[in-house]
């Protein structure tokens, strides 16, 4: 059974929590995860979490990390999980490792050191070179561990090589302040979110298998897309199609628009999407007249330079903030994507929760009435059972799927199913009717669409033979993928069933 519940704990001594993530571990435990969290604090902290009969049963204190000199607003682990990137107001991006002795930095507190349990050191202190040493909204490391791409308030995209030390790519094509970043997990795109409402996709650029800059090749703004048949109905006449944008302007009420890209690097999901019925129609929070949505690209429309999604999740209730993708693909093959395996995604509203698969078009948790203020982070637990929502409130809540509620994880058993599936190539399937109900998904765009295998390099010497092996069957299918037509504190909600009650996220 599903479980979600709100952790009325001090994460940060009441201040904004702005970002979260799980420590990746060679061993891990399903009744004990290390989380790090970062905050308006000027901090980031370092959790245990305990659990028992399937809930979160305590939550021990490990250490503080205080190098930060303003507001953190985002941290994430290599996928080694021996180095936290962590940035924030300051315009610093700051490298950590965990010490093997018990040290005391300068300024921390004798008694407050006293409950340390263990303690972080800074292994490298990058600053971009900019003049003005722009706040950093969001960070996205690749998948090898050794480069880093940051999203700056001075409209730039930079990437950062670890063992230099200094920036290898930079691109200025954002008019306002870059507010999310994705790292394709092929290692072919950096693609970044803006509050100009732009999405723009940059080509990595090798040289001896090393980045060497940035190039761009799309920025999105606006698309064909479908109108509703009437003002505020949620039926969608495909047969009158008009331009419109895509995404929210700078009056969207958060800090950050945080994208993500499938493990597989098959599908990219963008939030802060707009549903507009006219081009009269301003997209300005609380109007009636248009919907909010997440945009949906496969990597065949990214490797085309198409501007149209290819799917949409729209009219939810709240604009969506945040898309994480569950770190684990699962054995059944997906239905409204054509994948041998199916892929699980979050996406945060400013108020709520939904949680989506690739077999259905509803989403197949809804969780609401957690925060009372923005939701700015999701993080997803190594094995998949476990998501993990910060709040601008201070507080942390999850929600966890204790029962393989996904089904059974793609392991090196599933390879022959894979061969299989692809080497079938099954046909795609019709185009969705467009009458389609609330927080459902609507395929947009089913045209076929030509791509290509990207061309990259993997200079990764450390990945095992079985998991090569299942990487370069997933690429395989991610790239066939599109090939085809195609203020008080309430309880929480949980809401499982096809049509969530509209109300159900009411604060």
């Amino acid at each position: 059974m599903v479980q979600s519940e709100s952790l009325q704990i001090y994460w940060h001594d009441s201040h904004p929590i702005y970002s979260l993530c799980f420590q990746p571990v060679a061993e891990t435990s399903q009744n004990t995860r290390r989380l790090f969290t970062s905050g308006g604090d000027n901090k980031i902290r370092v959790w245990e979490l305990n659990e028992k009969d399937d809930k979160i049963d305590t939550i021990d204190f490990l250490s503080s990390l205080s190098q930060h000199e303003q507001a953190v607003n985002v941290c994430r682990f290599n996928n080694q999980g021996d180095i936290l990137a962590t940035a924030g107001d300051d315009g610093l991006l700051l490298l950590w490792k965990r010490n093997e002795t018990m040290v005391k930095d300068f300024g921390v507190d004798e008694d407050e050191f006293q409950d340390y349990k263990e303690s972080w050191a800074v292994w490298k202190r990058l600053r971009s070179g900019s003049a003005s040493n722009a706040e950093i909204y969001d960070i996205s490391w690749n998948p090898q561990g050794t480069c880093i791409a940051i999203a700056s308030l001075d409209n730039s995209v930079r990437v950062f090589d670890v063992a230099q030390g200094k920036v290898v790519g930079h691109i200025s094509e954002h008019n306002h302040y870059v507010q999310g970043i994705v790292w394709d997990p092929q290692g072919e795109f950096v693609i970044s979110q803006s509050a100009d409402r732009s999405l723009v996709i940059c080509n990595l650029i090798y040289e001896d298998n090393e980045i060497k800059g940035l190039q761009l090749v799309n920025k999105i703004l606006k698309a064909e897309l479908p109108r509703r048949i009437k003002p505020g109905e949620k039926e969608l006449d495909f047969e009158k199609m008009k331009v419109t944008f895509l995404f929210h302007n700078e009056t969207l009420p958060s800090f950050f628009r945080r994208p993500c890209m499938s493990p597989c690097g098959s599908i990219l999901c963008v939030p802060a999407g707009v549903f507009r019925n006219d081009e009269q129609t301003e997209a300005v929070n609380n109007n009636p007249e248009y919907a909010n949505a997440v945009y949906i690209y496969t990597r065949a429309s990214l490797t085309s330079n198409l501007n149209k999604p290819v799917f949409s999740l729209p009219f939810l209730q709240k604009p969506a903030l945040v898309v994480k993708f569950n770190p684990l693909m699962y054995e059944k093959a997906s239905t409204w994507v054509l994948l041998p395996y199916t892929l699980v995604f979050a996406v945060a509203t400013t108020n709520e929760v939904l949680v989506y698969d690739t077999n259905n078009t509803s989403p197949i948790v809804v969780i609401g009435n957690l925060h009372y203020t923005p939701i700015t982070d999701l993080a997803w637990s190594q094995d998949g059972k476990l998501l993990m929502i910060s709040s601008a409130d201070g507080f942390c809540s999850y929600i966890n799927f204790p029962d393989n509620d996904f089904g059974s994880p793609l392991t090196d058993q599933s390879i022959p199913k894979i061969q299989q599936y692809l080497e079938k190539k099954p046909p795609s399937s019709k185009n969705a009717s467009s009458d389609k109900l609330n927080d459902t998904t609507v395929i947009i765009d089913s045209t076929a669409v030509a791509t290509g295998t990207a061309n990259v390099p993997n200079p990764s010497p450390t990945t095992t033979p079985t998991k090569r092996s299942i990487s370069q069957l997933v690429s395989a299918a991610a790239n066939n993928v599109g090939k085809e037509k195609l203020k008080r504190r309430v309880q929480p909600t949980l809401v499982t069933s096809e049509q969530p009650d509209e109300d159900h996220a009411n604060t």
